[in-house]
């Protein structure tokens, strides 16, 4: 073989090794640009994963707060109820208390009134052996006399709670005067 092909062989290699040098450049070029576009992604990622974290963060504590302030509002309003109920029970009991007393004065006046009714009739039988007899009338009740537009009412048919709303008195305390009222009428 002659020199010259030995030049153009070796300048041939040259030439074809000059050619693939870039291509090997550039696919470590690509390789390190896309390593580090993954970095800058997965750091984007992280940023923004720590942004949504402190965000929930913020928005957990603001729920925190806003549920303990509810309910410290709502035990505040529960304590208030309680106090409510316990002054609504001694109302009932003190109510309780006066419509016994009441009850028990109503009895004691129907027991003078029969008393005194029996009485001139005894001490007069004379008088009432000339005069005619005079038929009884019906007591009129006191209670009636006092609660007048409840009986009114009570007489249209209207139930106890309707008589109560429309009288402004509790439902037990309606019960109680008309069951004094069919006692004072019995008697």
């Amino acid at each position: 073989m002659q020199p010259w092909i030995y030049i153009v062989l070796v300048g041939a290699v040259a030439i074809v090794y000059a050619l693939i040098l870039p291509a090997r450049r550039k696919e470590e070029g690509a390789e390190k640009q896309s390593l580090k576009d993954t970095e800058a992604a997965l750091e984007l990622y992280m940023a923004d994963l720590e942004r949504e974290n402190s965000e929930m963060l913020q928005l957990v504590s603001s729920i925190k707060t806003q549920s303990q302030s509810t309910k410290a509002a709502l035990q505040e309003e529960i304590s208030v109820l309680r106090d409510q109920i316990a002054d609504l029970h001694k109302s009932t009991a003190l109510l309780d208390a006066r419509l016994t007393a009441e009850e028990k004065g109503l009895l004691q006046l129907t027991a003078i009134a029969r008393d005194n009714a029996v009485r001139p009739a005894a001490a007069d039988t004379s008088a009432s052996l000339v005069a005619a007899p005079e038929p009884k009338a019906k007591p009129v009740s006191s209670i009636k006399l006092r609660y007048p537009r409840l009986f009114e009412l009570h007489e249209q048919g209207k139930s106890i709670d309707s008589i109560a709303k429309t009288a402004g008195l509790q439902r037990g305390e309606v019960q109680l005067i008309l069951q004094l009222a069919k006692q004072e009428e019995s008697v």
